[in-house]
């Protein structure tokens, strides 16, 4: 079984790693183990996680993994491409491309170097993890509860129709995370995305994302190396 850490920007993104990733991910012989990104620590030694808004905090965990010198473990990440560190590595270079595919490929490359360990794995998610809900909406409408939300996600549903989930945009208005929040009064990012993509599945989300397809499929070759280790 190879180890694999995916250190994760929140809440949500830790349910959806322990409740629908880290199933699927056993399956192929990897065991996959979410860590916030620990954002501060009081005087007393608590930890404050979740948020990601400073490189230097993921740097450090990450870091904080790698320190485990064995060739078979990995780190990966699920970070959104919307609203990133202002002291992201290779941010300034890569603000201007207009293409978010580039845009995210070439931040990956640009945390690959900064981290500089052929065991980690960046990934970032385009353009949010909340664009993976969009992929599974009609699982979203099992969790609403008034007409006003169910309505809400129909005009959602409607305005979208044309889009894959990955090419909603990352405006302030628009992002996928705003647009759900926009559309459904009751929705809560930590509570209605996780039930959602749970009772989707992974392969449903797969099939509407293409750029998260091929980093799971990366994740699933890692299986190998826990193979061979044994």
């Amino acid at each position: 079984m190879t180890p694999l850490y995916i250190v994760v920007e929140g809440q949500t993104e830790e349910a959806f790693v322990s409740d629908v990733l880290r199933e699927h991910l056993v399956l192929h012989s990897v065991h996959a183990t979410p860590i916030v990104v620990t954002t501060s620590r009081a005087r007393n030694g608590t930890k404050r996680m979740g948020g990601g808004s400073n490189w230097d905090h993921w740097r450090r965990d990450i870091g904080n993994v790698l320190r485990d010198r064995r060739p078979v473990v990995r780190v990966t990440t699920l970070l959104d491409l919307y609203a990133l560190p202002t002291n992201m590595p290779g941010l300034p270079a890569a603000a201007s491309e207009q293409d978010s595919m580039k845009r995210c490929a070439a931040l990956e490359s640009a945390m690959a170097t900064a981290i500089n360990d052929p065991r980690f794995l960046p990934y970032i998610q385009r353009h949010e993890v909340e664009s993976l809900v969009l992929a599974a909406l009609p699982s979203v409408e099992k969790t609403l509860e008034t007409a006003q939300d169910r309505e809400g996600l129909k005009k959602l549903t409607e305005e979208i129709i044309n889009l894959l989930p990955e090419d909603v945009n990352d405006g302030a208005e628009t992002a996928p995370s705003k647009r759900l929040e926009n559309a459904i009064p009751s929705y809560r990012k930590t509570v209605h995305g996780p039930l959602a993509l749970a009772d989707a599945g992974i392969a449903a989300v797969r099939k509407q994302c293409p750029r998260f397809h091929a980093w799971v499929e990366a994740l699933e070759r890692l299986g190998t190396l826990g193979k061979s280790a044994s």
